[in-house]
């Protein structure tokens, strides 16, 4: 477990860890000299047969950074209240931050209680009591202690053992998150970065990726909670000394997650709190300074709704950093006013999507609507009725495997398209809308092949997606870009009829004569005849291998039967060919020129290869 200590500058924090760990977390010279707790610092004991690690965070309101980078949601924590000064401003900042990120066990300690007497004691007990009304602080044992005198720490250590006796489950369907706060080099091993394992587990071997530069690194040993260890999970500090990045190209602020999840975001959704003692309304475009895990960014909050937030209310907003964050929906962010310099509020991200259009846009309320961070099967599920829920996006966006993407979908009744998942009735709706249009158009164009992607789907994905699973069952066939119902056949016009069958006797064989040749049997203008001609493809009628010669379909067909014989054998030459056919070489060149601009053959030096459908040689 691990236990951050919070609260005022000088109420003792640095003092209690020394107590129950022997370490003096003020590292830093400065720190030292000026007896001021700047850093971050750490420490670790073994207390009634628990490890537990301590988090010393700044109390200062300068180091406020720190102070954030210190606290993870999974951290159990200790609000530090000395007797003498009583609660302070960073006391009740503290705290503030400390809801925001989502801390749900704590207890208070109050200390220095040697150097008031029994009263004052009482009456702090009573201030404490009302900071925490209302937190997840709201009943939890205030414990007083002296450094001095050693008083309250048996106490002390008792709570903290009981607590971390009650260990909280991994996410273990989460991809490995690590928000670093620490790297270094040790002389022999290379780099190391320390930090909260956010989600997931890692192991020695793994592959990794820095959140900052996509740089790919091995995991090449662990320590947990200050011990070598084979793993780490959810919750566990960890200190990991990786290979593949130079000490340059990590530090605070960074993440070691894995390289699938990676997803460097400028904007993103926030379901915002206003902390209750904020002065002023929060207003569009209000500066701030955004802190994640350990990472931080100047932003801007962009409102969803026109009216300013008040202090202690609540909003769906838009975060838009200066600089990427590796922010997952479910996180948490705390906001602080620009100019104030002090909290503002924060909240969980719900939404990594960036509006295509208005970002007030009924559309995309409705998306916000059914999003809730905790559920991600019924968020799946309602988001799949409003639109296509993209699987690998949806992944990266919820720090979830795409198995496990797979198997909401699966368990939600959704249907999978194109690596995308749509609700029922959405496919239902989309389905009906194309069959509809495609009715409609044969109805009123019984000679037209159909319609276009454009004129059939616009730019819907969810019809998009719903057209190509048609054709793939065969409900609706596409040629030269038309898509027309299956059972549809196209109304010939009486006038190409007639040309069809005047030409029908001499194309009725494997090696129809030319046009030319046509022509004249007809006596016919060549040129008006060709331009006639060049109508009997678009019905299906015949194809044209080349300017001057069309086939019967039914004979090309017969044509790619005799090239798919001599390819079960070996590539094939234009002898072979013409020798197996009956047919003229230049005949026999127009049609595997045609077969070879099909994709039916292709052509290997002086000999081909069948590569192709055999019914692509008809297909307009």
């Amino acid at each position: 477990m691990i236990v951050t200590l919070a609260g005022h500058v000088d109420h003792g924090k640095t003092s209690i860890v020394r107590t129950l760990t022997g370490v003096d977390t003020d590292r830093l010279e400065e720190e030292k000299r000026r007896g001021l707790t700047i850093d971050l610092g750490f420490a670790y004991a073994d207390i009634q047969g628990r490890r537990i690690g301590f988090v010393d965070v700044p109390g200062h309101h300068r180091f406020i950074h720190n102070m954030v980078a210190g606290v993870a949601g999974r951290q159990f924590a200790l609000l530090v209240v000395a007797a003498d000064d009583g609660v302070m401003p960073q006391s009740r900042e503290h705290l503030q931050i400390l809801r925001l990120l989502g801390v749900s066990r704590g207890i208070v300690g109050l200390n220095k209680v040697d150097r008031v007497d029994g009263n004052r004691v009482a009456a702090v007990r009573e201030d404490i009591r009302a900071l925490v009304g209302r937190s997840f602080l709201d009943g939890a044992a205030i414990v007083e202690l002296s450094c001095e005198t050693g008083l309250g720490f048996d106490d002390l250590c008792g709570h903290l053992a009981d607590a971390a006796g009650e260990h909280e489950d991994a996410d273990e369907d989460a991809p490995f998150r690590l928000a670093v706060d620490r790297a270094f080099t040790i002389r022999g091993s290379g780099v190391v970065v320390t930090g909260t394992v956010a989600s997931g587990a890692a192991s020695t071997g793994d592959r990794l990726a820095l959140g900052s530069t996509g740089s790919a690194v091995r995991v090449r040993s662990l320590h947990v909670q200050d011990e070598s260890a084979a793993s780490a999970v959810a919750g566990d500090r960890a200190a990991i000394n990786i290979a593949g990045a130079d000490i340059d190209e990590v530090g605070r602020g960074d993440w070691l997650l894995d390289p699938e999840i990676r997803e460097p975001c400028v904007q993103f959704v926030v379901a915002l709190t206003v902390v209750d003692d904020f002065p002023r309304p929060i207003k569009h475009n209000a500066p701030v300074h955004v802190y994640h895990a350990t990472s931080h960014a100047q932003g801007r909050v962009m409102l969803l709704d026109s009216a300013p937030v008040p202090a202690g209310g609540g909003a769906l907003v838009d975060v838009v950093c200066q600089t990427p964050l590796q922010v997952k929906i479910g996180d948490r962010v705390v906001l602080r006013d620009h100019d104030l310099e002090r909290t503002l509020g924060g909240g969980r991200v719900i939404d990594l999507s960036v509006p295509r259009g208005r970002r007030r846009s009924d559309a995309r309320r409705r998306r916000l609507r059914v999003i809730d961070p905790d559920n991600r099967a019924r968020t799946m599920a309602q988001l799949s009725a409003l639109a296509p829920v993209d699987g690998a996006t949806f992944a990266r966006h919820w720090n979830t495997r795409p198995d496990v993407v797979a198997r909401l979908g699966e368990g939600s009744g959704l249907q999978r398209l194109r690596e995308h998942w749509l609700h029922p009735t959405l496919v239902a709706d989309a389905g009906g809308t194309i069959d509809e249009a495609l009715a409609s158009h044969h109805r009123a164009r019984p000679d037209s092949d159909g319609l276009t992607l454009a004129e059939l789907t616009g730019r819907e994905l969810a019809r998009r997606l719903v057209l190509a699973d048609k054709v793939e069952h065969g409900e609706i066939r596409v040629a030269n870009g038309r898509y027309a119902a299956a059972s549809h056949r196209v109304a010939v016009p009486d006038e190409v009829r007639r040309l069809f069958d005047t030409v029908e006797k001499s194309l009725d064989s494997i090696q129809p004569p030319s046009l030319g040749d046509i022509a004249k049997r007809l006596k016919r203008p060549f040129r008006d005849f060709e331009k006639q001609m060049r109508i009997l493809p678009a019905f299906g009628l015949a194809v044209r291998v080349s300017d001057n010669r069309y086939y019967l379909p039914d004979r090309l067909l017969e044509l790619a039967d005799r090239a798919v014989d001599l390819d079960r054998l070996a590539p094939f030459t234009v002898r072979e060919f013409r020798d197996t056919a009956g047919v003229g070489r230049n005949v026999v060149i127009e049609v595997l020129e045609h077969f070879d601009a099909k994709g039916f053959t292709r052509r290997q030096g002086d000999a081909r290869r069948v590569v192709g459908q055999r019914e692509s040689v008809v297909t307009r």
